[in-house]
């Protein structure tokens, strides 16, 4: 902390997991009310948001169809199982052994969807992701990278391409990312810019 604390932290404690029915008869489930994962990744609004879309889409103008509720429940419990397989890999994919949690963490059994897409970058880099998944492509690279999850192997395409222009590509994404950094400010220098504690 920049500045004397205001008072001692609350910890907050929180259920996670989400409804079995979304929708029932005339009455939908969306916000906290449908589920809640967990508040790193901030995916509440977005859920949210295509829980709108999603009843928008299949709002009835008389009456409610048994098939209209099945598939808004149906596409809702695929939403929420993609966003908790990536959540997880956060804690899965850990290499911390130091308490009892972290030690639960990286040995306790994932989803099934979540241990193919493990399984599948592992074996050559591929990441399946399933239609209109909120985590992108490189959004469960830099996770698995980042966790230290390595493939062990990578297509045969990526042997077509001459080195040189690999080797040139690279340099080019070297150039811009230095470029960047050289305009930014420390983390520290924008915290006292912007963002500083003031003295009480």
């Amino acid at each position: 902390l920049d500045g004397k604390p205001l008072a001692d932290p609350r910890p907050l404690t929180f259920t996670t997991g989400r409804r079995k029915t979304f929708w029932s008869k005339n009455c939908v489930a969306v916000g906290l009310s449908s589920g809640f994962l967990e508040p790193l990744e901030s995916t509440s609004i977005h859920l949210i948001n295509t829980a709108i879309s999603r009843m928008i889409s299949f709002f009835p103008h008389q009456g409610f169809d048994a098939a209209d509720i099945a598939e808004y429940n149906r596409q809702t419990h695929w939403e929420y199982e993609r966003i908790r397989d990536f959540l997880v890999l956060h804690y899965k994919a850990t290499e911390r052994d130091d308490s009892e949690f972290w030690n639960y963490c990286r040995t306790m059994p994932v989803p099934d969807g979540l241990q193919h897409k493990m399984d599948l970058f592992r074996s050559n880099g591929r990441i399946q992701r399933d239609g209109m998944e909120l985590f992108a492509e490189p959004s469960w690279l830099q996770v698995m990278v980042g966790q230290r999850i390595m493939p062990q192997a990578y297509h045969p395409f990526a042997n077509l391409r001459p080195e040189a222009e690999v080797e040139t590509y690279v340099k080019h994404i070297e150039q811009v990312i230095a470029k960047c950094v050289r305009v930014m400010p420390t983390q520290a220098d924008y915290i006292a810019k912007n963002c500083a504690a003031t003295s009480a």
